[in-house]
């Protein structure tokens, strides 16, 4: 087995779009405590600007909504093999497939695992048997992981109550990704009586 490579972490989300927009505070984070930063997900228009960031780029096909469980199982392998390559100190997943997929085959490869999970997604919103897998799947995934950071505390409890994650193995964060900086409210005056949601 190759060993681990204790100075790379991989990053992995369902988007490069959502890495480039709401990532890339964590990515200089890493980076700046000598950290090599993969950053696994699909590719679209903004997964050439990961390279800018610098970080290295692994392009994995993901079906972000799908649910055919033959497409998920090539994505375990997918992410079991890429894993397995790229030997990193910690695997580190945001969004549904990632924080399954990617944990367990993480953890299949003996790595440790980071998760967020920044909303419930449209399992939990659609219940019925979407949602009994998904309760499933994230058990599974999220029983060995060293940390599940959630963005609002009735969702970790939710996962707490449901016995989908161990309490002291999760923490709140006041939300992340948003730079607002980047992202403030544009000085214009805003005119009509309408709201912006």
């Amino acid at each position: 087995m190759t060993p681990v490579a204790r100075d790379k972490i991989i990053v992995s989300i369902n988007t490069s779009w959502n890495v480039v927009n709401f990532r890339k505070g964590l990515i200089e984070a890493l980076r700046s405590r000598g950290y090599e930063v993969v950053v696994v997900a699909p590719k679209d228009a903004y997964s050439s600007l990961i390279a800018a960031m610098g970080c290295r780029y692994v392009e994995l096909d993901m079906d972000n909504s799908g649910t055919s469980p033959l497409r998920d199982l090539v994505l375990l392998w997918r992410y079991w093999r890429i894993l397995r390559r790229e030997r990193p100190l910690a695997f580190v997943g945001f969004t549904i497939k990632p924080n399954v997929f990617g944990s367990i085959a993480a953890n299949l490869n003996g790595i440790p695992v980071i998760n967020n999970i920044s909303g419930l997604g449209t399992a939990f919103v659609r219940g019925g048997l979407l949602l009994r897998i998904a309760k499933v799947l994230y058990r599974v995934a999220l029983a060995r992981s060293k940390m599940v950071f959630f963005q609002n505390d009735d969702d970790r409890m939710l996962f707490v109550d449901e016995r989908l994650v161990r309490k002291d193995r999760t923490a709140l964060l006041p939300g992340s990704g948003i730079d607002l900086v980047r992202f403030a409210p544009s000085s214009e005056a805003r005119t009509g009586s309408g709201a912006i949601v």
